[in-house]
Parts: structure tokens; sequence; C-alpha cells
């Protein structure tokens, strides 16, 4: 390869997708950050149209907007051919292609503009042909020359990625174990004298992963909220705003993960005024997620007699990957089966391996040497021609897809007032780089030149075409949150902070920051007019934590699809859309109750007295919250 010549892998996932590369700088294999300081990005994406589709956090985050342009998991529509979404008919290639492009495109800019001079996709064992060739659709509709994009199985994938680190010769056998957030995908794969690997064995569940166990601690917490506080576990259920009910998923499965290196974890649940708090062992853990487990080991069993292996001697290694399969349980149950191995982040180990089973690679001199492996290609289609043209949808959805206007409207540029507008034109790098990390996938259909300027060109600035809570990613390393009452205090808006009193510290965010319950006297002039008469005192919860903030905000925008009663919800923001404010209706008492969060200053609210959808607007905007 020329000197500039690099190669991309990407593994597109149900759930996340995961991507690697050849460094520019020692050419040897690493992972690609693809958002926000992580190896993996959201698959979903949202379609606005054909031509404009949001992917990843952007797509999550305008899910709220339009629930039925979103597809949180577009690689399961890949076996049906064609999608429908948003009242259009689209080829699966189309949400597909959207979702390879932002990958490529940050790619491509942390290799300076410079394209990738090979693509390497990866896929389930199981695909047929035709499924296969929708990820090649998909990149050829990204302008990809056929010749340069190879498509590798997932388990050999993995295999070849243990291969790194260890010399396998001809026929030992290794197995695949894939256990992931959704699915969990076992392989037995033995090595052939060509290098490469041949699957002997494979089967799947995609109803099994990380969700499962997820499901099983939430019960759990049920449980226990049932007899402790069964008033805060019917306001789980009835009418707990978003950010609630997101702060309670995000501490189960911090807590799941914690588990898997310490001996206990802690489950907080904050709601309606108060907080409770569980401790859970690692023991009670494995005992509530064993029918989980059972299953999964039983899969592996029946892969493993499926290769005729019935002895553990006979697997070089039993590879465990997905990051389901870092729970030491998970280990332990295997083990009888063969010898576990594990190498690295299980979550990007595919895309790293692809890139070993797909194209020489230069190792790193601190990396394990061996001798390198030449270029394999999977059976499945290895077209020497340009990939048939994606065809038009059925004229039932839509007479013909809509060509992109010159410039297309972008999101609201916070500083200045007026809007960005973004193409993409064929490989034009500088635009498409922007494009992706403005979280953007348009294609140019206009067959104008690729080379020529566009509207939102290298002028522009990406980061004006992302919101901001979603631009900043997680604040700052120095964005420490306040740990005292009178820090949290100082840190809110002058308007609400004059109005509060008997602060007391009631628990804390994600990041260690504290968290306070105030009050706020019925006399006050926040809640002049829009509480009920005579009420006495109202209480509030508030805290300061940057981090978290802007998470929430994200969280806040996105959960209005998921509402019952999402017909009495609303969310409020600012001009700039650093902050964001969702508003329910209690189903008993009809009091809307406000959860606030700013990415900007940090300041988080919970406020559940307010009368009428106007009351909650006439605090947000005398609490200075939001103007």
């Amino acid at each position: 390869m020329a000197a500039r010549d690099w190669v991309l892998a990407i593994d597109f996932g149900t759930s996340n997708t995961a991507a690697a590369h050849t460094s520019p700088i020692s050419g040897a294999v690493e992972a690609l950050p693809l958002s926000h300081n992580r190896t993996t990005m959201s698959s979903s994406v949202f379609v606005e149209s054909p031509d404009r589709i949001a992917v990843g956090d952007v797509a999550s985050d305008r899910a709220e907007s339009n629930p039925a342009a979103f597809i949180p998991a577009p690689k399961r529509a890949i076996g049906q051919g064609v999608v429908t979404v948003n009242g259009y008919t689209v080829p699966a290639a189309v949400p597909v292609a959207a979702v390879l492009d932002s990958v490529i495109a940050r790619a491509t800019a942390a290799h300076g503009g410079s394209a990738p001079s090979k693509l390497v996709l990866t896929h389930p064992e199981a695909w047929s042909r035709r499924e296969i060739q929708v990820l090649l659709d998909a990149a050829a509709q990204l302008g990809h020359d056929p010749s340069r994009v190879t498509t590798v199985s997932e388990p050999r994938a993995a295999a070849h990625y243990y291969t790194r680190a260890h010399t396998v010769t001809p026929g030992m056998k290794i197995a695949v174990f894939d256990f992931g957030g959704g699915t969990l995908d076992v392989a037995v794969l033995e090595a052939n004298s060509h290098g490469s690997f041949d699957v002997v064995a494979a089967r799947g569940d995609n109803g099994l992963g990380g969700k499962n166990l997820d499901a099983h601690l939430r019960r759990w917490v049920d449980q226990q909220l049932d007899v402790r506080d069964p008033d805060l576990l019917d306001f789980l259920r009835t009418r707990a705003p978003l950010d609630v009910r997101y702060a309670l998923d995000d501490s189960i499965r911090r807590a799941k993960e914690l588990l898997s290196e310490a001996p206990s974890a802690t489950i907080a649940i904050t709601g309606d005024g108060r907080t409770e708090r569980f401790q859970i062992t690692r023991d009670e853990f494995e005992e509530l997620i064993s029918p989980v487990l059972d299953k999964a080991v039983e899969l592996a069993r029946s892969t493993l007699l499926d290769a005729r292996i019935t002895e553990p001697g006979q697997l070089e290694a039993l590879y465990l990957t997905g990051g389901s399969s870092r729970i030491p349980a998970v280990h332990e149950r295997l083990r009888p089966l063969g010898p576990i191995a594990t190498l690295d982040d299980p979550k990007t180990v595919v895309a790293q391996g692809a890139l070993a089973a797909a194209a020489p690679i230069v190792h790193s001199s601190q990396g394990p040497t061996h001798k390198q492996q030449g270029p394999t290609r999977t059976p499945g289609p290895q077209p020497t021609r340009p990939a048939p043209a994606v065809p038009k949808p059925p004229t039932t959805a839509f007479a013909e897809w809509p060509s992109p206007p010159t410039e297309t409207p972008g999101h609201p540029d916070p500083a200045t007032g007026g809007r960005k507008k973004l193409v993409m034109a064929g490989a034009a790098v500088a635009v498409v780089a922007m494009a992706a990390l403005a979280g953007f996938f348009v294609l140019d259909r206009s067959g104008g030149d690729s080379d020529a300027p566009t509207a939102g060109g290298p002028s522009s600035s990406a980061a004006q075409d992302v919101d901001p809570a979603v631009a900043s990613g997680g604040g700052a390393a120095g964005d420490t949150p306040p740990t005292t009452k009178e820090a949290v205090v100082a840190g809110l808006p002058p308007a609400l902070r004059s109005e509060l009193s008997e602060c007391k510290q009631t628990g804390e965010t994600d990041n260690g920051g504290a968290q306070l319950q105030c009050q706020i006297a019925a006399d006050s002039s926040l809640t002049s007019g829009i509480v009920e008469e005579n009420s006495g005192a109202s209480y509030i919860t508030v805290s300061v934590d940057v981090r978290e903030a802007k998470k929430q905000v994200l969280r806040l925008r996105q959960g209005n699809q998921n509402d019952t009663a999402a017909a009495d919800n609303q969310i409020v923001e600012n001009v700039a859309r650093t902050a964001a404010a969702h508003l329910s209706a209690a189903e008993i008492t009809g009091a809307y109750s406000i959860a606030y969060a700013n990415g900007a200053t940090g300041v988080m609210v919970g406020y559940y007295d307010a009368v009428g959808a106007d009351g909650a607007k006439t605090f947000l905007s005398r609490a200075g919250l939001i103007n």
C-alpha cells in the first residue's frame, strides 16, 4: 500500500456500531472513537426524508419530535429488503448507508481528509448472500469502489483478532461467544492452511443479551421498593418524569457493570421528593440472572455439539466478546466448556479482527509478534463490477426519489439565530467529514460535480449543525460538581436561589455532586398563582453537575414517544437549545411536574406542584431557568 493508504473496518451492530482503522502514525490496528470519547455509537437513525437521515445520538435526540421517523435498530430490517419509515418505503441499504457514512467520515477526518483505500464490513455468520449484498449496496451508494469493499463474518473476525496475540496452527478449533446488548451468537471455527478460518458450526439468539440482565435487575428493584416504599414504586410506574426513569435505568446499568469488578453495588432511586438506595451483592445478582445464563450456556453447549466437540481439550480457546461477556458469572458458567480467552475491549474486537481477516496488518512494536495474515475473503458476494443501483421504492409510497435542493436547512445556529445549510456531495471529503460529525447523512442524487463546493462546505462549522448538548459531549475533565449545600445553591440562577430555604442533601448525582431538596415558601413570588391555593410550601430538588446535565438534556428530549400520556406532556427549550424541561401531567392530581437540565450551567431541577402546563412554563421563566 502507498504511504497514505489505510484500511477501515466497520462492525455494524443491532444496537451499537464499532469501527477500527490502521493508525495514521504507526499503521497498527486501533479502535476508532465514534461518539463523545466512546468507541461505539448508536446504530439508530432518524429518517427525515430518504435523502436526509440523522444517525446515532442525534437520531435519538430527534426521535421525540416524530417517532414514526425513528428506527432504533436498522440492522433488523436488512432481512426484509425494504423498510417503511416516516411515510417512505426505502431499500434497507439506505439507513445502513447513513450509519456507515457517519463512521467513514469520522475516520476520514482522523486521517487528514484521506479516504480509506479499503473498506471491511462485518456481518453475522448466518446471513444469506442477499443480506450481505445490502451492506455492499450501502457502500456502493456512498461511492465506494466494490473492488475495494470486503465482507467478513463476525465470528471469523473475532477469531482473527485472537490470532494477533496467539499462534494458531491449521486444524486448531476456536469457539466465539459473542454476548452483546441485545443478541447472543456462538460459533466454532477451525483454522485452515490459508491463514484463515472455516466456520464449523454456528447458532444465535436475537432475543438474548444485556437488556435481559437489566430487566431482571429492574424487577429486583421493584420488589425492594414494594416492601420499603410502595408509594415511590407507584410514582415510578405511573407518573415519574423522564429524567427519573432514565436515571434509574442508568443506575441499574452502572450497578451491573460495577458488579463485574466489585463484590457489591448500590442502586439509587430518586423521585417524588425522596431517595432510596439498595445494595445488591454479586451473589444476589448472579442468582437473579441465572435463567438468562442458563439459556446462554445451553446455546453454547449445543453449538459445540454441532461441531462434535464434547471435551474442553478439543478447543484451543473459548473466546468471549461483547459487552455482556465481562460478567464474571459468564466466565464461570462457560469454563467447563473450554479454556476461556478474552482480549482488550470486547465491544471492538470484531471490528479490529476484521482488519486482520481482510488485509495485511502492520503490528505495533509493543504488541505481540507473529506471522502477518495475508488477505482473505469470506464466502458470499465479492463483486468485480459496480453493485446494482439502489432501486426506487414502490410508487405507492411516493412517486420518485426526491432530489435535495441546492441548500438543505440545518439546525438553528445558537450564536447568530441563522440557519446552517449542509449537503454531502459524493466523495467531497471535507463535507463528508463535517456532515458525519454533525450526525447527519445527506445523499446527493443531483449528479453534480462531487468536487464542487456546496453550502456548508469547508468553511462551515460542524459544531453549529449539532445541538450544543450533543456537541459538547460529556463535559470538560475539570467539570467537578459541587458537593456542599452552599456550593449547589450558589450555582443556581439568582431568581431561584433567593426563594429557597430549608435545603437538605438527599442524594448524589452520577459524578458525586450533592443533590438537595429545598423548600419554597407558600407566599413565594415563584409560585404565586401557579399552585393550588392553601397548598402550603412547595418542595424542589436541585443539583449542579455539568456532565450529567448534558446527558439529561438528551434524555429529556428522547422520551415523549414512550409516555402513555404524551398528549399532556411537552418539551420546553431555551433559544440556544442548551437547556430543556420536560413537563408532564400526573394522572391522579393533574398537577404538572417539571424535569429540567441545563448542559451549559449544569443546573438540574425537579418540581412537581405546578397547575397546568402554562403554570409550569411560568415557573420556569420566573426561576430564570428558561426565558
